[in-house]
This record gives structure tokens, C-alpha cells and sequence, in this order.
């Protein structure tokens, strides 16, 4: 009896732990991949959704020939209180400008190019700035070609220094030479030209 008994016993164990061992191999092979996967997969997702749905002020506002970008400038951009904005429209521009006088001719190789702007002081202190600092046209290539002083012979021009209180606006040209072969696709306009803030650039696509 002692000996059935203590048969049944070991059986019982044996059986027991070739059970255990076969479910041990079996849950730890099915369950680590998927841990690890869904650790992985939470986790990266979840640091590219929160950055993509984080707004940004500091947006490069874009647009057309014609078209009015509202560009912030700098705080302390006179000693003025107030908030210091404008509304800046790309009326027209010139693929092949003449100077009105010959100081203001492209050099060898080039040509000179020109762009309309109406701005219109939409803050509340005053906008003091440079035109021909703040204007850049892009070619083809990504190169930027920067403002120079100086009057087409399309219109006038809109001066070297632009000081504007609220509410108040300008109209007129700004130069640029470029090569003569280049291909200008796009014409910016930084106010306060000075660092790279995005939210002072605009940028107008020509083609």
C-alpha cells in the first residue's frame, strides 16, 4: 500500500514538472517579443506625436505675387512702447530692371531684378527699419541675392530708411543685382534683419 502510494507520489511530481517546464519555454518565448515590441513601438510614436503636435509660433508665413504676409519684428525696435507688426504685400516685380542712373547698373555678369512692396504698419509702435537690409530674392539654386540701394526706372523707390507709426504705410522698389542667367523663384522680406526668427521672414513663391 506505502509503495503505491509513494508510486502515485512520483509519478504525480514527475508529471508536474514536465508540465512546468513545457509552459515555462512556451510563455517566455510568446510573450517577450511582444513586450519588447510594444515597449518600443509606444515609446517612439509617442515623442514624434508630441513634437508634430506642439504649435509653433515661429512659422515662416508664405504666399504668392500679390498676396499680404503679416510679419512680427522686434520688440525693442525703438524706444517706443507697443508691438511692433506689419502687413507686407509683393505687388509686382521686374525680371529685368533698368537703374535710373547708371551708379545703380548691375556689375559684369549680372543683371538687376526688382520688387514692389506695400507695407503697412499694423502694430502698435513704431516700425523703423531698412528696406534694402530686410530683401532678398532665391534662385534656382537656393542662393540668395541680397537688396542694394538704388532706383529703377519702373517706379520709385522705397528709400533706404522706412519709419512708419501705426497705421501707417509705404509703397515702393527694392534692387537686387543678380546673375544674368540666374532664375529667381522666390523673394523674402526680414524685418529687422537681423538673427534667422521665422516669424519675421516672409517668403513669396513666384512660380
Amino acid at each position: 500500500m506505502r509503495r503505491s502510494i509513494a508510486a502515485a507520489a512520483a509519478a504525480a511530481t514527475l508529471i508536474a514538472t514536465l508540465v512546468a517546464c513545457g509552459g515555462s519555454d512556451g510563455g517566455g518565448d510568446a510573450a517577450g517579443p511582444t513586450q519588447n515590441t510594444g515597449s518600443g513601438a509606444t515609446a517612439e510614436p509617442g515623442g514624434e506625436q508630441s513634437a508634430d503636435a506642439t504649435p509653433s509660433s515661429s512659422q515662416s508665413p508664405v504666399g504668392k505675387l500679390g498676396d499680404t504676409l503679416r510679419l512680427e519684428g522686434l520688440a525693442d525696435n525703438l524706444d517706443t512702447a507697443g508691438t511692433v507688426q506689419a502687413d507686407i504685400t509683393l505687388k509686382r516685380y521686374e525680371d529685368h530692371a533698368q537703374p535710373s542712373l547708371d551708379i545703380f547698373a548691375p556689375s559684369d555678369g549680372n543683371r538687376l531684378v526688382a520688387v514692389e512692396f506695400t507695407i503697412v504698419n499694423t502694430g502698435t509702435g513704431t516700425y523703423s527699419d531698412l528696406a534694402n537690409q530686410g530683401t532678398k530674392v532665391i534662385d534656382s539654386t537656393g542662393q540668395e541675392h541680397a537688396a542694394k540701394p538704388g532706383d529703377p526706372t519702373v517706379g520709385e523707390s522705397m528709400g533706404v530708411n522706412i519709419l512708419l507709426r501705426p497705421g501707417k504705410q509705404t509703397t515702393g522698389w527694392v534692387i537686387v543685382d543678380v546673375p544674368k542667367d540666374a532664375k529667381i523663384t522666390a523673394v523674402t522680406y526680414q524685418m529687422d534683419a537681423t538673427g534667422v526668427d521665422k516669424e519675421r521672414t516672409g517668403t513669396w513663391n513666384l512660380n
